[in-house]
């Protein structure tokens, strides 16, 4: 009898331990939908065809402290023969492996014969700030082109940023982007 009580007093105090958990409140999601289309093209390569911007060969001597920023080098993403309701649009650079999730640059590929202590730091041309990729602060920083004649040109660019004293070789990496249109 006394072991039927402590075991029925065991899966009591095990019932009794267990989290009881409550609806607090609701939230909603919103979001829109356009039919919106345009030909991509970056530096007059049209998707889906991988674009390569190339950056200047640059000394180690310009990247010799954490911080040091230099190469920067232009390239633009060309909306044509746009067909939908959208009026402006801006890229928004997508978050991935080869993004620092803490600084939202590009992380560089690693490895026999390429360059240590550099990431590529994405930038707005029109502004000369710094895009976190993959951060939802693009959102707002981005600057908004407007769609002039169904096409626009979204101008950017791309520079070596040195996390480091930086040892020479190749510097390669890439980003995914998507076209966000208002």
């Amino acid at each position: 009898m006394k072991k039927t009580i402590v075991a029925f007093a065991a899966i009591g105090a095990a019932v009794a331990g267990q989290s009881v958990h409550a609806a607090d409140g609701t939230i909603n999601f919103t979001g829109r939908l356009i039919a919106q289309t345009c030909t991509i093209d970056v530096n007059g390569t049209t998707t889906p065809t991988v674009a390569t911007v190339t950056l200047p060969t640059v000394s180690t001597g310009r990247l010799a402290s954490a911080g040091n920023v230099t190469g920067r080098t232009g390239f633009t993403i060309g909306l044509n023969e746009c067909s939908g309701t959208a009026t402006r649009a801006a890229a928004f650079f997508e978050s991935g492996a080869t993004v620092d999730p803490a600084t939202g640059r590009l992380r560089t590929t690693s490895g026999t014969g390429h360059a240590t202590n550099v990431q590529l730091q994405l930038v707005d041309a029109s502004t000369g700030n710094a895009i976190r990729a993959g951060d939802v602060s693009q959102h707002a920083g981005n600057t908004k082109v407007d769609l002039d004649d169904d096409k626009a040109s979204l101008p950017y660019a791309v520079e070596y940023y040195a996390t480091g004293a930086t040892t020479a070789g190749t510097v390669a990496s890439s980003v995914t982007y998507s076209i966000n249109y208002e």
